[in-house]
């Protein structure tokens, strides 16, 4: 979440704490969607801020299973999703 500076243009820095949280619940295999919505409205702002984490993670997946691993991933369960 650090590298989230690099967008200081488009993100809230008041967004980053919700950001980090939701972050979090996805990777300890909660829904994301579902645990954010508990918590209340959400801000204008904050899906700006979202988008960004998912490009982080996105980044994160490539690293470690590779160059294109994020993108592979995403098009096989939109495949299947479509099948």
């Amino acid at each position: 979440m650090d590298k989230v500076g690099q967008w200081g243009d488009v993100v809230e820095p008041s967004d980053l704490p919700m950001v980090r949280q939701v972050v979090t619940a996805a990777f300890d295999g909660h829904d994301p969607v579902a645990w954010r919505d508990q918590t209340g409205p959400v801000p204008d702002s904050e899906p700006q801020a979202m988008g960004c984490a998912l490009a982080l993670i996105a980044d994160f997946v490539d690293q470690i299973d590779g160059p294109g691993a994020c993108e592979r991933g995403l098009l096989s369960t939109l495949s299947r999703a479509i099948d």
